[in-house]
């Protein structure tokens, strides 16, 4: 639960009066307070306004934040308010006013209930949030993003709400750019990007399945390494999986090396070499390739293709797909916490920013009431949001990853 009291700390305030030379008489004065109401400020027996704390900043040239005791970026949707110098009033009457008819009026308790952690039933769906959380920044003064945030401290059952949407990521900007470098590559450099590309993909498939099964798959930087070709005679060691993929397509060619260089300068492919031993020649070496972030958007380009749960962002990732399936197949009774194997769980999870973003809040990890005598057991289940999601995405999924079955999944949440 976020916190409900209107933090202030008396020891900053009076630290700070003295180091700027004044009185309790002249503070007061400054700020329109009696030299008796500025002594309990700093005994701790009252909280000034939120309009006499921004003042009292001001003039002991400090921040709100500072006399307050909350650290940037802590801020609860009640501190935001306060260190504007806004009461609950001020900032009815300037919201309403802004705010969509269809989102209802703008009251003193809708307001209230929301900086105490209570969720207003009007500001529940993911448009209405993208309507009260910008009017909220531009009123307090502060970007989006630091709201969100609050909101996000306050209701992190609402992540999934809060996600950006509708702006293109890092991987569809390189979608974009590899459509022009696909253009400019000939038949050969497109047979053979391709050919990597579909490679790359299945050790993706591959490492994605261990980690859902509990495994690790150790890092990207050695599993996307892919063997092109083995410096040696065929008879002794057979073709790469890339090298039969070319070839049932009729490239049979021995320009390898300059088609290879052609793709490295353009930044597509890394190329490197390693050994590997063959019997009974002993080590030889081994080519190997590694498709880049840029590589993978131009082939995907060229091919059409959407990337697995990014080219829309209200859709998982196929190992993200794959972890909220297991949750939901575990129905109300649950799925081990310990069964629940990776980072999926900071990404599905409630209330977790795994890399400074938000969570989707999909599932949540809840205990048994227990009887004194035996400690809690936690849970995995999934939240009304990850229902929600499940259900109104399973056709998606299906054609996104159909070697996932979900049909159990969906069946459960139906029950719900």
């Amino acid at each position: 639960m976020p916190r409900r009291t209107e933090p202030f700390a008396p020891g900053s305030l009076t630290l700070r009066r003295k180091q700027a030379g004044l009185t309790q008489a002249q503070l007061g004065t400054a700020v329109g307070v009696s030299a008796r109401q500025i002594a309990s400020y700093e005994q701790g027996g009252h909280a000034p306004s939120p309009r006499r704390l921004r003042l009292m900043a001001r003039v002991l040239k400090t921040s709100a934040h500072e006399l307050a005791g909350v650290p940037a970026g802590e801020e609860s949707l009640a501190d935001l308010r306060r260190f504007a110098g806004l009461d609950r009033v001020d900032v009815v009457a300037l919201l309403d006013a802004v705010l969509p008819a269809e989102l209802g009026r703008v009251t003193a308790w809708k307001l209230q209930a929301m900086e105490n952690g209570q969720a207003v039933t009007a500001w529940l769906s993911r448009e209405a949030l993208q309507e009260v959380i910008p009017a909220l920044a531009k009123i307090y003064r502060v970007p989006v993003r630091t709201v969100r945030r609050s909101w996000f401290r306050s209701f992190p059952e609402q992540g999934h709400l809060l996600r950006a949407q509708g702006r293109p990521g890092p991987e569809q900007k390189r979608q974009r750019a590899g459509s022009g470098v696909w253009e400019g590559l000939t038949e050969r450099q497109r047979a053979y990007l391709v050919a990597c590309f579909r490679e790359d993909q299945q050790a993706e498939r591959h490492a994605g399945e261990r980690r859902a099964a509990g495994r690790n798959p150790g890092p990207a930087a050695q599993w996307r390494r892919l063997p092109f070709t083995v410096r040696a005679d065929p008879a002794f060691t057979g073709y790469t999986r890339i090298q039969e993929r070319l070839r049932a397509k009729g490239w049979h060619d021995a320009g390898a090396g300059a088609t290879l260089h052609a793709l490295v300068r353009r930044k597509l492919l890394r190329v490197g070499e390693d050994e590997v031993e063959v019997f009974p020649l002993g080590f030889v070496p081994r080519v190997v390739v590694e498709m880049t972030r840029a590589g993978r958007a131009c082939a995907r380009a060229g091919l059409k293709e959407r990337s697995a749960g990014r080219a829309r962002g209200d859709l998982l990732s196929e190992w993200l797909w794959t972890a909220l399936v297991k949750v939901a197949e575990a129905g109300g009774a649950g799925l081990a916490e310990d069964a629940l194997w990776g980072r999926a769980k900071f990404h599905l999870g409630t209330g977790y920013r795994p890399g400074g973003t938000l969570s989707r809040g999909f599932i949540d990890c809840l205990s048994d009431e227990g009887d004194g005598r035996q400690e809690r057991v936690y849970r995995w289940v999934v939240t009304a949001a990850g229902r929600d999601h499940i259900r109104h995405h399973a056709a998606d999924y299906r054609e996104l990853y159909p070697q996932i079955a979900a049909d159990a999944a969906v069946e459960r949440v139906s029950e719900n």
